[in-house]
């Protein structure tokens, strides 16, 4: 029986391991009940806001640290009921010297979600806080799902360099005239497969704007850029790291503002 050179074999290792990170992969979410994962969600946002002075613009308007408790409590058909408990908040100025924190007005509320294999929600329901003040809790209420982490996942397997299309359904306010739900088209690719310690991680790259961006006064233009990290046999997310920018015009001007929110995964 013949043997490979050595040389012949080291050249056709080096050929196998690029194809078998091109392998087709099926994403899904299919995690166990049971799994809870403790997230850490930074979000800071700049903005202009009338009648305010500008402040220092290198310092973000806002920044909200949450943490949560995400866990798949059950079944319900094929989609999976997840809960997710808010532990801890906090909201600061810093561009304005740090005043007017609004303390830890978040702790204990409940956002329940049902969530099919591919990622979609199919309903969403928001328990507040306990002792919330009712104007903040219809918000909340009101406000169920707009701006959800959930990636929505493609039909059939993809390999990195694919790319499929979904929307995302936001309730955006900022500015005179703003308000309101705001639909994005988003485009996710699969960049890359990396390995985590025993896991798989898709590394999935996201990017789009709003579906009708206007340019007249009373109109909104906005985009949205960023990545998500999943580990692919546990049905979790590892990371997101998300950009997005609106441009509001109204009759007093244009109002621009940024956020740019990370969550990871704690201990």
């Amino acid at each position: 029986m013949s043997r490979l050179p050595a040389a012949l074999m080291i050249a056709a290792s080096c050929v196998a391991a690029p194809a078998a990170a091109q392998q087709a992969v099926l994403l899904r979410f299919t995690p166990p009940v049971g799994q809870v994962v403790h997230y850490r969600t930074v979000s800071q946002s700049w903005m202009r806001i009338p009648g305010m002075p500008a402040g220092d613009t290198t310092e973000p308007t806002v920044t909200q640290t949450v943490y949560t408790t995400r866990a798949v409590t059950a079944m319900h058909g094929a989609s999976r009921v997840v809960t997710v408990t808010v532990d801890s908040s906090r909201r600061e100025m810093p561009a304005m010297g740090g005043m007017m924190p609004s303390g830890d007005m978040l702790r204990g509320m409940i956002t329940t979600e049902w969530i099919d294999p591919l990622g979609h929600v199919d309903s969403v329901a928001v328990t507040p806080p306990p002792g919330a003040n009712p104007m903040v809790a219809d918000a909340m209420r009101r406000n169920a799902g707009s701006g959800r982490s959930n990636l929505p996942l493609p039909d059939h397997a993809v390999r990195p360099g694919d790319s499929w299309t979904d929307s995302l359904t936001m309730e955006l306010s900022t500015g005179p005239g703003a308000g309101g739900a705001t639909t994005f088209r988003l485009t996710y690719r699969l960049e890359r497969i990396e390995r985590q310690g025993g896991s798989r991680v898709a590394v999935i790259a996201m990017s789009g704007a709003a579906a009708s961006d206007s340019t007249t006064a009373g109109g909104m233009k906005s985009g949205m850029n960023g990545q998500y990290r999943l580990d692919i046999e546990g049905s979790r997310l590892v990371s997101l790291t998300n950009d997005m920018s609106v441009e509001v015009r109204g009759e007093q001007g244009s109002f621009p503002m940024r956020i740019h929110s990370v969550t990871e995964t704690l201990p």
